[in-house]
């Protein structure tokens, strides 16, 4: 006599009840992954922005910027120092960030950087950057040091 094949009902409750139980641990795990990720990424297209227009500045010797009408509505990178070029004449556009993302510059639209790559107008920046509902130290802090350096720290969300 032949055994049949497949699972039993028992068997296919158990399953279920076991994967329900693993499913109820990692999604909160997962939601904090995502919400560091999404920090990170965020923090790293702003870095390379930053780093983009200190580079110019210095390589063709002339004031250069990161600019932007509000920074979650994406920024640019352009060779003046008035954030008024056209939009030929930028190096670089960044499109607006994921919807959850919040970056909060403190009224600062723009940083620019002198030909000797320092920042144009002495004074360090703060950029913070989170996602939306964020929790624990998800959030990230760049500063923008008056010689411009960026660095970058993780933080507690607001």
């Amino acid at each position: 006599m032949t055994r049949p094949h497949g699972f039993t009902l028992v068997e296919l409750m158990v399953t279920i009840a076991v994967a329900a139980i693993l499913i109820t641990i990692a999604v909160p795990g997962f939601q904090a992954l995502v919400q560091n990720n999404r920090a990170t990424a965020l923090a790293n297209q702003l870095t390379t922005a930053i780093n983009l227009a200190r580079s110019e500045a210095i390589r063709r010797g002339e004031v250069a910027s990161v600019c932007t009408n509000d920074w979650e509505d994406g920024w640019w990178v352009e060779p003046s120092a008035g954030c008024n070029a056209a939009a030929a004449d930028r190096l670089r556009v960044w499109d607006a960030p994921p919807a959850r993302s919040v970056i909060n510059a403190g009224g600062e639209t723009s940083v620019s950087f002198g030909p000797m790559g320092t920042r144009a107008d002495q004074n360090a920046i703060t950029l913070n950057v989170h996602v939306e509902n964020c929790t624990g130290d998800r959030a990230r802090i760049l500063r923008i040091s008056p010689g411009g350096r960026v660095g970058v720290e993780r933080t507690a969300c607001p």
